[in-house]
C-alpha cells in the first residue's frame, strides 16, 4: 500500500510539473539563446546611429560656430546653415579665395546665403567683371547661381542693414563652405578653377 501511495505522489508531482509547464508555455522557441544576439543587435544599432549622425553633419569635428567661422572654411557646413542667431561675424575680415572645383570646365553651381540673422543685406554678383545678379538680397535660404569654370566671381556689397554684410558661399562640387564679410562698395573675389 505504501508503494501505491508513493506511485500516486510521484504521479501527482509529474502532473504538477506538467501543469506548471502548461501555465508558462515557451512562446519563442529557444528564447534564452536569442537574448544575447538581440542585445548585441541593439548595441550595434545604437553605435551605427551615432556614427551616421557624425557623418551626416549632426556633429561637427571642426568645433564651435565661432571656431568654424573664424577658420573661414568648413567641410561640414550644410548649405543654408546659420551658426549664429544674432548679427555677428566672429571678428573676421574680408578675404579673397581660390576655389578648385571638380569639373574640368563648363558650369558649376555656387550657393550664397546669410549665415547670421537674416537682415536683408544686398550684394551684387559679378562674373569676370560682368554683372550676373544686379541685386541679390541675402537670406538664410541659399541662392543658387550658375557660374562658368574657370572664372572670377566677385561678391560686391550694395546695402548693409546693420552689423555688416556677412555671407557664406558654398560650391557643392568642392564641398567646401567659405565664410566672408564685405563692406558697401567693396568686393571679395573667388577665383574658380577646374582640377
Amino acid at each position: 500500500m505504501l508503494k501505491k501511495g508513493k506511485k500516486n505522489s510521484v504521479h501527482e508531482m509529474d502532473n504538477q510539473a506538467g501543469f506548471d509547464e502548461e501555465e508558462q508555455p515557451e512562446i519563442i522557441y529557444h528564447e534564452h539563446s536569442h537574448r544575447k544576439s538581440v542585445f548585441f543587435g541593439i548595441i550595434l544599432a545604437v553605435v551605427l546611429a551615432i556614427g551616421l549622425s557624425m557623418i551626416s553633419g549632426g556633429y561637427t569635428s571642426e568645433g564651435s560656430a565661432e571656431e568654424v567661422v573664424a577658420n573661414r572654411i568648413s567641410k561640414s557646413t550644410m548649405a543654408g546653415e546659420t551658426p549664429f542667431s544674432d548679427e555677428t561675424n566672429a571678428g573676421i575680415t574680408a578675404r579673397d579665395f581660390e576655389v578648385t572645383v571638380g569639373d574640368s570646365g563648363g558650369d558649376a553651381k555656387m550657393l550664397i546665403w546669410d549665415f547670421n540673422s537674416e537682415d536683408n543685406d544686398e550684394v551684387q554678383i559679378l562674373v569676370n567683371g560682368q554683372p550676373l545678379k544686379e541685386k541679390l538680397i541675402l537670406a538664410h535660404n541659399p541662392a543658387a547661381i550658375s557660374i562658368p569654370v574657370p572664372s572670377t566671381v566677385t561678391v560686391k556689397g550694395l546695402k548693409d542693414n546693420g552689423g555688416g554684410i556677412s555671407y557664406a558661399v558654398k560650391f557643392p562640387n568642392d564641398k567646401v563652405t567659405y565664410y566672408n564679410v564685405v563692406s558697401v562698395n567693396a568686393g571679395n573675389t573667388y577665383t574658380v578653377k577646374p582640377l
